[in-house]
C-alpha cells in the first residue's frame, strides 16, 4: 500500500497512516498523575523508567521504559482515549528480494504455541470488537498493531499477537500456504500441470501490476540496492526455503530487537505485568550495527543515472510513457528539526497549484502528474527529495531536468513568499486541532521508521519544540529560511536520475520468465520430488479442510459485549423547506477544539440529463483546479490554505432507507476552519461558484491529463472494488449511476475526454460547453441542504453566514430548462450482453473477480440477515477455499446495508474463474452447512466491530445528512442484527442466492482475458 510515510507496506489488512502534523489533540489531559504514578528511574514489573516527555498541546505523556532482562524497549503514550493500540516491531533488514521478512510476517500470524490452530489472525477477526488489527512490513521492519475500545479485548489480542510473533509454530505447511510452493493444478489430481502457488507470491505478482509500485520499487532498488525488496520480487521469492524463515525468526524476533508500543487510558501497570511474565523466558542479546541501521544507498559522489524498461498503460498514448526522477540525499533523518525543514520545502515546492513543480513542470505540459517517490523521504538511513514527472516524450526528459535546476536556483535566490509558509503553518495549526478517532495509531504511524533506526521518537514527539524552532527561525529569516538547506543540498549536488521507458508487451516478457523459471525447476526434479510435491499438496489440503479445535482462542460475546441500545449523536435542526427550495440546516454542537467543519450538498435527482451525468465528477474536479475569472487557481488556493483547513467538492448517488433502488443524486461541496476563520469558508466558496472559468482551456488540459495519468494503477491497486462496482451497477439503478461517476464507466469516459486535449476547439465544443450547462443548473440557490460540525460559541454565527452565502447565489432561471430525468444509463457498447460474465481486459499478472447479487432494503430484517450471512461466508467459507487454497491474496463476500447489494469478491487471484465457481456454490453451502450459535455470534462481531467503531469528530451525524439514516433508523437496524437467527440465515439465503440469483446475478473479472471466457462480454480498457 501506498503511503506517504511508511512508502509501500505489505499488509494483511489495509491501514492508513499520517504525520505527527496531521495528529489532533483531546481537551482532557493529567500530566501531574502520570508522574507521581512513574517517576523516573523507577522500576515496575521489570521495567525501569528511563524518562516522562509531557505534550500537552496534543495532550499526552509519553513514558519511555526498558525492560531490563531483556533490554525491550517500550514506549506508552497516557492519553485518555478508550481507543486503545498496542504494537510490537521489530527491525527486519531483508538479505535478498525473497520476501523472507514479508512471509514470516504472514506466517507468525499461523499459530503459535499457545493458540496452535490454523491462522489465529483471522479466526480473531471475528471473535473480537477491534477497530484494527494488521501485520505490516516495512522497509526494514514489521509491525504487529491492533486497536479496540474494549479492555477484556485488548487482552486477548494482545496475548495472541505476543504470542504469535515470539512463539510462532512457523510449520513447513503455513509456509507453503502463505509464501510459495511447487504444486499440482488441482492437488488431488497428478495429472494436472504443477504450477507456483503461494498467498505472498500472487500478492506480489498484483503489487507489481500497479505501475505505481513498479516505479517505486525499482528505483528503491536501483538507488538503495542493498536494501532489497522486504516485501518479496516473485522472480526471487521461489529461491526461499522454509528453514530460512525459522532462522530469520530466531535472529530477529527476539526481545532485545523489539520496539513495543502502547496507548491510551488502559493501565499501564497492567501491560508491564504481563509483558515482564511472558518476557521472563528470554535473555539479552546484542544487536550490531548492521542490524540497527539499514545499508547504505549508492555512493551519489558524482551524477549517476539508471534506465528500465516497464509496463506500458493501455489508456495513455504510447509516445506519453516515459517517467523520470532526480533524488538528493539530504541529511540524517536523525536530525528531526532539518527533517522538518526539509518536508516544509518539498511542500512549497511540490504541494498544490501555486508550488512552482507543479506550475512550471506539469501546467507546462512537460509531464502529466508527478511520479509516486515526489516528495521528501525520512524512511531511509539517509532523507533524500525526489521530483519526478509521469507521462513525458522521451525527448522531454533534459528539458524536464534543466526546468528543475532552473526553478531550484530562483528559490535559492529569491526565497518563497512567506504567506506561503504561513499558510503550512496554517494547514499543521489545524490539523493539530482536528480530532481523529485512531489518533494511537497515526502516532505510531509517525515514530516508527525512524525509531527502529535509532532516532530518537521523544524528539519527534515533541512536536511543538520542533514547530517553534522554526517558527522562530522564520520570524528572523522570513522566505529565506531555506537558503541555507537548497545550497547545503541542492546547489551543484549531484544527482540520481532515474528513468522508466515504456515497452511493449512488457507484462508478456515477464510471463515468459515466470514460465521459464517454472520449467527449470520442474526439469529439476526428481522422480522422489514428485511424489513429495504431490504428497505434500495433499497433506497441506488435508490440514485446510481438517476441523479445528478452537476452544484455545478467545472471544467476545455479543449479548455481554454488544449494547443493545446503539450510540446516539444528538443533532439539531433548523432552517425551512418549501416545494422548490430546500434549505436545512442540520447541527451537531459539540468540543471541536475551536474548529468548524461545513457542508453544503445540493439535490440533482431531477435536475440532471442522462447525457451529462458522465461531466459531473469533472465538474466537480474543475471547482477547486481552475480558478475564477478574477483570480488563479494558484492565488485561490493560498488563500484556502492560509485561512481554512482545506476545501472538498464530490458527487455522489445514494438509495434512501426505505428503497435501495430509489437513486439520489447530489453535489457536495466541504470546508473547515478555526473558528475565528470562519468567514473565509463561506465567502472564497461563494467566488469560486459564482466565479468559476470553465474556459481555462489550459488549466482545464492539465486536469483531465492528471486525471488520466494513474486510473490504471487504481484499477490495480483496488481492483476488488472496481470489480464489485461494476457487476452491481448491472443489477441497480443506484449502482449503475454511481459506476459511471466513479467506476470503470467514468475511468472510460475521461479516457474519451483526454483525446480532445490538444484541440482547443474540440476540448470546447465537447467538453467545456458541458461544464457550462451544468454551471447553469447546478449553482443556484435551490435545493441546498447544510451541515455544521461545531461549538456553541461559533453555530449562530455560522448559521447567519449560510443565510449570506445562500443569499448571493444565483436565483433559479424562470424559465425552466427541459431536462431529462434522471434514467437508467445504457452502456454505449451493442454488443455488451448483460447476462453474460464480463472481463475487462487489463494486462495484469493477476486477476480480480466479482459476482452481485440484488438484496433488500436498509430497514428491512432480509438485509441484516444477509449482512451477517456475508460474515459467514467470508469466514467459514470463502476465506479457505480462495485464499488458503486458491492463492489469492484475499476474498469473500460482503453486503451494502444501504445499497442491498450481496457481492462476492476475489482479491490478487490466480485462479479467479475457480473463484466465481465457488461464489455460485455459496448458496448452497449456507443452507446445507450446520450453523451454530458460536458462529452466529461471531459474524455479529465482526459487524458491529464497524457499527460501533469510533468516529472522526467531523463525520458525526454524516449518516444522517448524507444517507437520511436517522438514529431511529440505526436502532432499527441494530435491533434486526441482533435478533438475526440461524434460520433467518437459512431463508435468506434461499430466497437470495439461490432461488432469487440465477436470473439476475451479475459476474464479472478485472484482469487478463483467457480462453475459457469465449463467451463473456470483453472490454477493452485502451486509447482507442
Amino acid at each position: 500500500m501506498l503511503n506517504r510515510n511508511i512508502k509501500f507496506k505489505f499488509c494483511t489488512r489495509n491501514a492508513s497512516t499520517s504525520s505527527l502534523s496531521s495528529i489532533s489533540s483531546t481537551t482532557s489531559y493529567n500530566v501531574a498523575k502520570v508522574l507521581r504514578n512513574y517517576p523516573v528511574g523507577a522500576t515496575y514489573h521489570g521495567f525501569k523508567i528511563q524518562r516522562i516527555l509531557p505534550v500537552p498541546e496534543l495532550s499526552f505523556t509519553a513514558i519511555n521504559l526498558t525492560h531490563e532482562r531483556t533490554g525491550a524497549d517500550y514506549i506508552h503514550i497516557d492519553r485518555n482515549d478508550k481507543n486503545n493500540v498496542f504494537s510490537l516491531a521489530f527491525k527486519t533488514n531483508a538479505s535478498d528480494s525473497t520476501g523472507l521478512p514479508h512471509i514470516l510476517e504472514h506466517t507468525t500470524l499461523c499459530g503459535s504455541q499457545k493458540y496452535p490452530v490454523r491462522d489465529p489472525f483471522f479466526k480473531m477477526l471475528n471473535r473480537s470488537l477491534s477497530n484494527f488489527m494488521n501485520a505490516m512490513t516495512g522497509h526494514d521492519y514489521t509491525f504487529y498493531p491492533f486497536s479496540t475500545t474494549n479492555q477484556i479485548d485488548y487482552q486477548n489480542l494482545r496475548n495472541i499477537y505476543f504470542d504469535s510473533v515470539f512463539n510462532p509454530i512457523l510449520s513447513s505447511e503455513d509456509f507453503y500456504q502463505e509464501g510459495w510452493r511447487l504444486e499440482h493444478q488441482d492437488p488431488q489430481d497428478p495429472n494436472t500441470p504443477i504450477i507456483f502457488k503461494g498467498v505472498v507470491y500472487n500478492e506480489m505478482k498484483g503489487q507489481l501490476s500497479n505501475s505505481s509500485y513498479f516505479f517505486y520499487i525499482n528505483f528503491l532498488k536501483s538507488i538503495y540496492p542493498s536494501l532489497n525488496v522486504s516485501g518479496g520480487d516473485p522472480n526471487f521469492i521461489t529461491n526461499l526455503f522454509h528453514q530460512d524463515l525459522i532462522d530469520f525468526h530466531s535472529q530477529k524476533y527476539h526481545p532485545s530487537n523489539s520496539k513495543i508500543y502502547s496507548y491510551g487510558d488502559l493501565p499501564l501497570s497492567d501491560n508491564l505485568s504481563f509483558l515482564n511474565d511472558n518476557l521472563s523466558a528470554f535473555g539479552k542479546r546484542s544487536y550490531d550495527s548492521s542490524n540497527s541501521i539499514p545499508v547504505n544507498p549508492i555512493d551519489l559522489s558524482s551524477n549517476k543515472s539508471v534506465t528500465i524498461d516497464g509496463p506500458t498503460d493501455p489508456m495513455l498514448p504510447k509516445d506519453k510513457q516515459f517517467k523520470v526522477s532526480l533524488t538528493w540525499f539530504t541529511g540524517n533523518p536523525k536530525d528531526v528539526y532539518e527533517t522538518f525543514c526539509l518536508k516544509i520545502l518539498s511542500n512549497l515546492l511540490t504541494d498544490g497549484h501555486s508550488s512552482p513543480f507543479f506550475k512550471q513542470l506539469i501546467e507546462k505540459n512537460i509531464g502529466s502528474d508527478f511520479t509516486v517517490n515526489t516528495g521528501s523521504d525520512s524512511t531511509t538511513n539517509l532523507n533524500s527529495f525526489s521530483i519526478g514527472l509521469q507521462g513525458l516524450i522521451e525527448s522531454d526528459i533534459p528539458i524536464f531536468k534543466n526546468k528543475v535546476a532552473e526553478i531550484i536556483d530562483y528559490y535559492y535566490e529569491n526565497g518563497f513568499e512567506p504567506s506561503k509558509i504561513n499558510a503550512i503553518l496554517r494547514q499543521i495549526e489545524i490539523n493539530k486541532k482536528d480530532k481523529k478517532s485512531q489518533f494511537g495509531l497515526n502516532l505510531l504511524y509517525s515514530i516508527i521508521p525512524g525509531w527502529v533506526n535509532n532516532i530518537d521518537p521523544f524528539d519527534q514527539l515533541a512536536f511543538n519544540d520542533t514547530l517553534n524552532q522554526f517558527k522562530s527561525e522564520f520570524q528572523i529569516s522570513k522566505g529565506n529560511i531555506f537558503k541555507h538547506l537548497i545550497e547545503k543540498y541542492f546547489i551543484n549536488k549531484p544527482t540520481f536520475t532515474f528513468i522508466i521507458k515504456p515497452k511493449d508487451n512488457f507484462n508478456d516478457s515477464l510471463i515468459t520468465q515466470e514460465k521459464a523459471r517454472l520449467n527449470q525447476k520442474i526439469k529439476n526434479l526428481s522422480d522422489d520430488d514428485m511424489k513429495t510435491i504431490q504428497k505434500r499438496g495433499l497433506k497441506l489440503l488435508e490440514k485446510q479442510n481438517s476441523k479445528e479445535d478452537l476452544s484455545s482462542l478467545p472471544t467476545l460475546s455479543v449479548e455481554k459485549d454488544i449494547p443493545a441500545i446503539g450510540e446516539k449523536i444528538p443533532l439539531e435542526f433548523s432552517g425551512k423547506n418549501d416545494n422548490d427550495n430546500t434549505f436545512k440546516i442540520l447541527k451537531r454542537i459539540t468540543d471541536t477544539n475551536g474548529l468548524t467543519y461545513f457542508f453544503c450538498k445540493k439535490d440533482l435527482t431531477d435536475s440532471i440529463p442522462a447525457r451529462l451525468l458522465p461531466y459531473l465528477p469533472l465538474f466537480s474536479e474543475c471547482l477547486l483546479n481552475l480558478g475564477t475569472i478574477d483570480k488563479s487557481m494558484a492565488e485561490l488556493e493560498d488563500e484556502i490554505k492560509l485561512h481554512t483547513g482545506g476545501f472538498h467538492s464530490s458527487v455522489y448517488i445514494k438509495p434512501t432507507p426505505e428503497n435501495n433502488l430509489k437513486p439520489k443524486l447530489y453535489w457536495e461541496i466541504t470546508g473547515a476552519s478555526l473558528d475565528s476563520q470562519i468567514l473565509k469558508i463561506y465567502s472564497i466558496w461563494l467566488e469560486i461558484l459564482t466565479k468559476i472559468n470553465f474556459n481555462n482551456l489550459e488549466k482545464l488540459k492539465t486536469l483531465i491529463k492528471s486525471l488520466n495519468s494513474n486510473n490504471v494503477s487504481a484499477i490495480a491497486d483496488s481492483g476488488s472494488s472496481f470489480a464489485t462496482n461494476f457487476v452491481a451497477s448491472q443489477l441497480s439503478p443506484v449502482r449503475k449511476f454511481s459506476e459511471y461517476l466513479t467506476g470503470i464507466e467514468q475511468i472510460k469516459f475521461l479516457s474519451k475526454l483526454n483525446k480532445f486535449v490538444d484541440d482547443d476547439e474540440a476540448l470546447k465544443e465537447n467538453v467545456v460547453s458541458k461544464l457550462i450547462e451544468l454551471k447553469k443548473i447546478i449553482i443556484n440557490n435551490q435545493k441546498l441542504s447544510f451541515a455544521l460540525i461545531t461549538d456553541k460559541n461559533a453555530v449562530d454565527k455560522n448559521e447567519q453566514l449560510i443565510h449570506d452565502f445562500t443569499s448571493k447565489l444565483p436565483e433559479k432561471e424562470n424559465e425552466k430548462p427541459t431536462l431529462e430525468k434522471l434514467k437508467n444509463p445504457k452502456t454505449n457498447d451493442k454488443k455488451f450482453d448483460p447476462s453474460k460474465p464480463t472481463c475487462i481486459n487489463l494486462p495484469f499478472q493477476i486477476n480480480f473477480a466479482a459476482m452481485g447479487i440484488q438484496g433488500s432494503n436498509y430497514l428491512s430484517k432480509d438485509g441484516a440477515a444477509l449482512q451477517v450471512l456475508a460474515q459467514l461466508l467470508t469466514f467459514k467459507y470463502l476465506h479457505k477455499e480462495i485464499r488458503e487454497k486458491g492463492g489469492a491474496y484475499g476474498g469473500g463476500s460482503r453486503y451494502g446495508g444501504v445499497d442491498g447489494i450481496f457481492s462476492y469478491y476475489s482479491y490478487r487471484d490466480p485462479h479467479p474463474l475457480r473463484s466465481i465457481d465457488f461464489f455460485k456454490k455459496a448458496g448452497e453451502f449456507a443452507i446445507s452447512n450446520k450453523w451454530t450459535d458460536t458462529d452466529l455470534n461471531e459474524a455479529k462481531l465482526t459487524i458491529f466491530q464497524s457499527v460501533d467503531s469510533p468516529m472522526d469528530v467531523k463525520s458525526e451525524g454524516m449518516m444522517m445528512f448524507r444517507n437520511s439514516i436517522t438514529d431511529e433508523m440505526r436502532q432499527n437496524r441494530r435491533e434486526n442484527l441482533l435478533s438475526v437467527t440461524i434460520e433467518d440465515i437459512k431463508k435468506v439465503a434461499d430466497k437470495y442466492l439461490i432461488s432469487g440469483s440465477k436470473d439476475v446475478r451479475s459476474i464479472a473479472v478485472i484482469g487478463p482475458k483467457s480462453e475459457e471466457m469465449e463467451d463473456w462480454n470483453i472490454i477493452d480498457l485502451d486509447v482507442d
